[in-house]
């Protein structure tokens, strides 16, 4: 199962991956359509040679000297997901114009096939169907066969989607779509067992040959219906002020309170949706949203789908106890989970968040990184032909790795049986919350623990490895960059910091063209596919992100080039909305969709707007800086453009609530500024049994000043702070002034330049009714107003989480 976009369709049935492949020849050395001409197969035939030890030919018909016996295009590409269908006897096509031009000179049908290559289910059909010489003769003789990877092009995944789900009532991977020549679907659905595909096919050729009008009617339908939803602009609405608490209610109706997360199977990490729980809890207090976060975090970290070993998380669980995972782990979900934990962290002051976020974001850089400095996209559920099989453990082989005391404690913390809890092995998981066996198990207890989890780490190691897919999106990359650097400086990281920076290189010079264009894709070298809105979004935000733990402006430059690119390329000048994809998309391209609901990833249009709001808040550090109005007038726009989905459907636009709440009342990041970037606003705390002690430091910009704290003053006004309520400022300590200027009125004004420091110590005054779920963070209210030699700002008031 996989989720797609809309909470309100939760849980959608993921089914089967769908494999890629593009076979073109037969028993005896023939393409099976004699359309292919003998130089297209000695073309194809080369690459396979020049190719031999850089992936894996997963097919039963090889030759004696281990070459496919079939070959076909998707041999000439460099997605791993196409290379795993490389030497399937079905005639594949990689997406682009060329199968569908065939298809309109032969008047096919075109069978579509989106998968992905970690995808259980699309490896299961590859074998079945895809592989199967009978099936594959069926395709090439009725079909024009294209094989797609949904993450080499997420748009049009996301428009043949939209169709899977209008026409089954469900979506998922593998994807089996069935077009008209001009890409238009006219029926669809998800995985099908061999005699049940077969039989499809046949039924589909025959309506092909007897009821055409029929199935362009049907086409013609889903295609306006696909339309409305992905691409159809929607009259500007004013936003509907509960949306934001609705949202809170209705995520609380729908928990499973007893294990966390929304109820129901599967189960999913939801990130949009914690982020949003924890964006309430930090403005409102909320102690209900902080709590179902929790309840959340602590059923994953304790059940199987977080890798109890290596650290990390696989993709979701099968069952509603967050034990038994679908056990791929993708990019996307380390970053946005760690981005969770180190909230998590910030508001309850946990430290089983912060080991958890310290051993995910280890695993990424240890397991994950390219040694060039991007970061590799997943790893595969299966290996040695099963799922999950890296990942269990029975009895003799953990008393094969420990010794007697480590084995007992391991049986103890991790629930070991011999008939184990998943097909007779065991999948490591926590029976009892670890903070709580940490208590009682003495004081070196997590020192002995990790000492068996790197035993039992190395051991693993030894074992055949599930499929990596190692290509390097720009988009995921971009996630992780900003976890990493965010982590990295809340937690004095600078290992992570520095692997965020190797990282934003490696993309700087391997994706980004010299017209300021970017490439999606980067695999052994080779960039390919021009970048989705959320290629540009991610990896501004994570180059935005670097600029303020680093202060390098370098970072704040670069991201705003990719921003400016679009607006001009992105954005429909009309409407002020953003398109998800590039206007010269090959293909067909039925609809540019302007969808701006969170999916598996955060929405790619929230991310856009939060871009242009952070730039907004820098705009003096650009070195052609446009002015904060330049920003603010298209985040304006972009919104008003979205706020009718969101009052339609607020639950799927969660990471827009949030983007609005920053727009009017501020972030809430540690790293804040002032003045549209003349003041840097950074907080760090020091928790202690009574409160808080924090100190808040400000950088001032070289000819600017702000007024001191105290002063009792007619036209300026002084630095000053208010905690919230719950809370009472115990000790302010402000600097002492360094200057003192006279003003045109003749007042004396005692001014901050340069850098200084303010220290606060925060004593808690009011206990929440729900102890359980009680912040451990606190808000400030800093007040502050910068001046020059010729003028004064406004005074603005910086809303503080510390």
């Amino acid at each position: 199962r996989e989720e797609r976009g809309n909470p309100d369709f939760i849980p959608c049935v993921d089914t089967v991956d769908a494999g890629t492949g593009d076979q073109y020849t037969a028993d005896n050395g023939q393409h099976m359509s004699d359309n292919q001409p003998n130089d297209l197969e000695q073309r194809l035939r080369r690459a396979e040679a020049d190719k031999t030890g850089t992936y894996d030919k997963r097919t039963e018909h090889l030759n004696a000297d281990g070459s496919g016996r079939f070959i076909n295009r998707l041999i000439l590409e460099d997605s791993p997901y196409l290379l795993q269908h490389a030497h399937n006897p079905v005639d594949w096509y990689p997406w682009g114009e060329e199968a569908f031009a065939r298809a309109r000179d032969e008047h096919k049908p075109v069978f579509l096939s989106i998968g992905y290559s970690t995808c259980h289910w699309c490896h299961v059909m590859e074998v079945e169907s895809f592989d199967n010489v009978e099936v594959a003769k069926q395709l090439n003789a009725d079909f024009i066969c294209i094989k797609m990877d949904r993450e080499q092009y997420p748009d049009i995944d996301e428009v043949y989607m939209t169709g899977v789900q209008l026409m089954s009532g469900q979506g998922g991977w593998p994807m089996s779509n069935f077009l008209l020549p001009d890409g238009r679907p006219f029926f669809a659905a998800t995985y099908f067992p061999p005699p049940t595909f077969l039989k499809l096919l046949e039924q589909i050729a025959a309506a092909w040959a007897e009821k055409y009008d029929e199935l362009e009617t049907s086409a013609a339908s889903v295609d306006a219906a696909i339309k409305r939803i992905l691409g159809e602009h929607k009259a500007v609405a004013s936003l509907d002020s509960r949306a934001a608490r609705g949202c809170v209610e209705a995520l609380l109706k729908r928990e499973d309170r007893q294990d966390g997360g929304l109820a129901g199977a599967p189960k999913f990490p939801q990130e949009p949706l914690l982020l949003f729980m924890l964006d309430r809890a930090a403005r409102d207090g909320d102690a209900g949203a902080l709590a179902f976060v929790e309840r959340a975090l602590d059923g994953m970290v304790a059940g199987g789908i977080h890798d109890q070993v290596a650290g990390g998380f696989h993709r979701y669980s099968v069952d509603q106890y967050w034990l038994v995972p679908h056990f791929e782990k993708m990019l996307y979900n380390q970053s946005q989970l760690a981005l969770v934990l180190l909230e998590a962290w910030r508001q309850t002051g946990r430290e089983g968040y912060r080991r958890v976020l310290t051993r995910t974001l280890d695993y990424v850089c240890r397991d994950l990184q390219h040694p060039d400095g991007g970061f590799y996209s997943a790893t595969d559920a299966d290996s040695e032909g099963e799922e999950g099989t890296f990942f269990l453990w029975t009895q003799k082989q953990l008393q094969e790795v420990l010794d007697a005391e480590e084995y007992a404690l391991a049986t103890e913390v991790f629930d070991i049986s011999s008939e184990g809890n998943f097909e007779g092995s065991n999948i490591l998981c926590l029976p009892r919350p670890l903070e709580e066996v940490a208590a009682a198990g003495g004081e070196n207890f997590l020192a002995r623990l990790d000492a068996i989890l790197e035993k039992l780490y190395l051991a693993r190691e030894r074992r055949v490895h599930p499929l990596r897919d190692d290509k390097l999106i720009v988009a995921w990359n971009g996630t992780m960059i900003h976890a990493l650097a965010l982590a990295g400086h809340a937690l004095k990281r600078g290992d992570w910091v520095a692997a965020a920076e190797r990282a934003a290189a490696c993309l700087e010079a391997k994706n980004v063209g010299g017209d300021g264009r970017l490439a999606r894709i980067c695999l052994d070298g080779t960039v390919s596919i021009p970048g989705q809105l959320e290629d540009y979004a991610n990896f501004a935000q994570a180059l935005i992100t670097l600029h303020d733990v680093s202060v390098n402006g370098d970072y704040l430059q670069l991201a705003a080039s990719l921003m400016n690119y679009c607006l001009e390329h992105f954005v429909d000048a009309q409407h002020g909305s953003f398109y998800l994809s590039p206007a010269d998309q090959h293909g067909p391209q039925l609809t540019r969709s302007r969808s701006a609901a969170d999916g598996a990833t955060l929405a790619a249009v929230a991310t856009a707007g939060e871009c242009l709001q952070r730039l907004r808040e820098r705009a003096a550090r650009l070195d052609d800086n446009p002015g904060e109005l330049y920003y603010q007038s298209r985040i304006d726009r972009a919104l008003a453009s979205q706020h009718a989905a969101i009052n339609e459907h607020p639950l799927s636009h969660t990471s827009l609530l949030r983007l609005i709440e920053h727009v009017n009342n501020g972030t809430l990041e540690s790293i804040r500024y002032a003045g549209a970037g003349l003041v840097r606003v950074s907080t760090a705390r020091q928790t202690d049994a009574a409160g808080l002690d924090i100190a808040i430091t400000l950088s001032i910009a070289p000819g600017w000043h702000l007024t001191a704290a105290g002063q009792t003053l007619e036209h300026a006004v002084p630095m000053a702070l208010a905690a919230d309520q719950g809370w009472s400022l115990q000790e302010v300590h402000y600097p002492e002034a360094l200057t003192s200027i006279k003003t045109a009125d003749g007042e004396t004004l005692a001014t901050h330049e340069g850098e200084v420091t303010l220290t606060v110590v925060l004593r808690k005054v009011v206990l929440r009714e729900d102890a359980s779920a009680e912040a451990a963070s606190a808000r400030l209210a800093l007040t502050l107003q910068l001046c020059d030699d010729s003028q004064c700002l406004l005074p603005e008031t910086l809303t503080l989480l510390v």
